[in-house]
């Protein structure tokens, strides 16, 4: 009994389907006999009626894909970049600007230049082949003893002291001089002074040079 019905449930949905499969065909059928007859209808009458003028449709904006968006981005990218490449390079100039300046010798100042104009010139007793070392630097106070000998710096003066008694001292060349004097060495255009002079044995002397 079930087997029955269930072939009759299936026969039935045999006989809708061609029933619906009959009237899609017919309307189909319709459809295109309806189109057909539309068609010859606008023929006729695009036969018999001046054209019409037409009018294109006004273009509507591109469809919004990213690439507008992407193409913004980097545009400030580059605006941005260029702006980095153009402080870099201020910057670099900078540097170097510093950098000239440090490394030229800066201006002389007026009271430098003044001061060099009036500076004393270099005594003639002065000579390039004259000691450097070892000696005693022209100008300079220094004591000495009985027996001492000392060279004065880039001169070919020498002074040599043979005697120091209170109140005096014997150098080779002007001799005996006593202190707050002063006398002529050997080489041309020096002098030695002596500024004090005693009992212990030593003096205080300088040598000067025109």
């Amino acid at each position: 009994m079930d087997r029955v019905i269930s072939l009759l449930a299936a026969l039935v949905g045999l006989i809708a389907l061609a029933a619906a499969i009959v009237v899609h065909t017919n309307v189909d059928a319709e459809r295109q006999q309806m189109a057909t007859d539309l068609a010859q209808m606008r023929l006729s009458i695009g036969l018999t009626s001046p054209q019409p003028v037409v009018t294109p449709a006004p273009v509507g904006p591109p469809a919004d894909d990213g690439t507008a968006e992407a193409l913004l981005s980097l545009q400030n990218r580059i605006a941005t970049l260029e702006q980095v490449t153009t402080n870099q390079a201020a910057e670099l100039e900078a540097a170097r600007t510093a950098l000239a300046a440090i490394s030229s010798p800066p201006p002389a100042s007026p009271l430098a230049t003044a001061a060099a104009e009036h500076q004393p010139p270099v005594p003639k007793a002065v000579t390039a082949d004259g000691p450097t070392s070892d000696c005693i630097p022209l100008g300079t106070r220094f004591m000495a003893s009985a027996g001492d000998s000392f060279p004065i710096c880039k001169t070919k003066a020498v002074v040599r002291v043979s005697a120091v008694e209170n109140g005096s001292a014997t150098i080779a060349g002007p001799g005996p001089i006593t202190a707050g004097g002063f006398g002529p060495l050997e080489a041309a255009g020096c002098t030695v002074m002596v500024f004090s002079a005693d009992s212990s044995g030593y003096a205080e002397l300088r040598v000067t040079c025109q």
